[in-house]
């Protein structure tokens, strides 16, 4: 006779199973059409020359096509030139997010701070941006905030020497994650920490899925989406693969230190 934990455990896997295969799918259609544009681009590029600067990247074209609020600011982009819309990494931390917006506009190499990349076992100097986007931001030139999801709680100025709340004109929400989601824990995130995962969940395929893609660290591939872990140096010329183990058994990287999106977008995240 069957037990009820052991219908339990099929039902569990049974969804686990259905669910990992809707994002792979979905993932494979974002992928295959941001491929698909690129290569239609270049095809109609090489036929007919054109004196207009291609200018758009594939994340661009991957965004344009996959979320409606981004169509939207991207066309706003593209008529003015004092609409931004950075390129944040989709999976780093709000800490993380934060201080890559801030360099992103200022300019400069992203400094995540020197406790805090102790702690999270991360190197304390991100991506450089020589030129930012908005060198004159001060209170005298405030800007508006637009976040979407996650991105509402990015818009951070903690820990930066002569920054203000006058640089802030105002912060718009788009179904943002204001006070942390219940979806988390349906994904996987345990309610009763929120910063650890169940054993079995669509979050550790997820895992486990990232941490091989950013160790294989195909370049051209990242051109096309990239999580925002390169701060982590989980690539396999720096780990090889004592260090691939090290990611995959949890004792190093950002699942383990807990420096990444999902623990921030629990209720208990919300809460620090």
């Amino acid at each position: 006779m069957i037990s009820l934990f052991s219908v339990g455990l099929l039902v569990s896997l049974g969804e686990l199973f259905v669910s990992s295969a809707i994002h792979l799918l979905y993932g494979f259609y974002i992928f295959s059409s941001a491929v698909a544009a690129d290569l239609s681009q270049a095809l109609s590029e090489f036929a007919k020359p054109t004196s207009i600067n291609a200018a758009a990247s594939a994340v661009r074209e991957l965004r344009e096509k996959t979320a409606r609020w981004v169509v939207v600011l991207r066309g706003a982009e593209k008529k003015d030139e004092h609409v931004l819309v950075p390129d944040l990494g989709s999976l780093t931390s709000i800490h993380d997010r934060a201080r890559e917006l801030f360099y992103y506009l200022k300019g400069g190499r992203v400094d995540y701070g020197e406790e805090h990349s102790r702690i999270c076992g991360h190197s304390q100097f991100g991506r450089v941006y020589d030129r930012g986007h908005y060198l004159q931001w001060d209170e005298h030139h405030p800007i508006h905030f637009v976040g979407h999801s996650a991105g509402r709680r990015s818009h951070g100025l903690r820990g930066y020497d002569d920054t203000s709340e006058d640089w802030v004109l105002s912060v718009t929400s788009l179904s943002g994650a204001l006070n942390g989601t219940t979806r988390t824990y349906l994904d996987g995130m345990q309610p009763t920490d929120g910063r650890s995962m169940k054993s079995i969940c669509l979050l550790q395929l997820c895992r486990v899925g990232v941490i091989f893609y950013d160790w294989l660290d195909f370049k051209w591939l990242k051109n096309y989406y990239d999580f925002g872990f390169d701060h982590f140096e989980m690539g396999w010329r720096k780990q090889g693969i004592s260090g691939l183990i090290d990611l995959l058994l949890g004792n190093s990287g950002p699942f383990a230190s807990g420096d990444w999106i999902l623990p921030d977008l629990t209720i208990q995240g919300s809460l620090n």
